[in-house]
């Protein structure tokens, strides 16, 4: 008896995974959704980082040196 289980315990099994792989699809296409989403963002991010290095070496490129006076 150990071995064998009854029919409506493998169909709630079966039905259980059935939805577990349903959410899994749902949460990859949120994923997949929300990289989209946040291209136009990671470029604009990419950008600021960008302006920002060269501002700061451009500064310290035309700060006078502490110690001169």
């Amino acid at each position: 008896m150990h071995g064998t289980m009854s029919v409506e315990v493998l169909e709630q099994q079966y039905e259980e995974m059935l939805r577990e792989a349903e959410l899994n699809c749902m949460k990859k296409k949120a994923l997949r959704a929300g990289r989209k989403r946040l291209g136009t963002s990671r470029w604009a991010s990419t950008v600021a980082w960008g302006l920002a290095r060269t501002l700061g070496t451009l500064r310290k490129f035309f700060k006078a040196p502490k110690n001169a006076g």
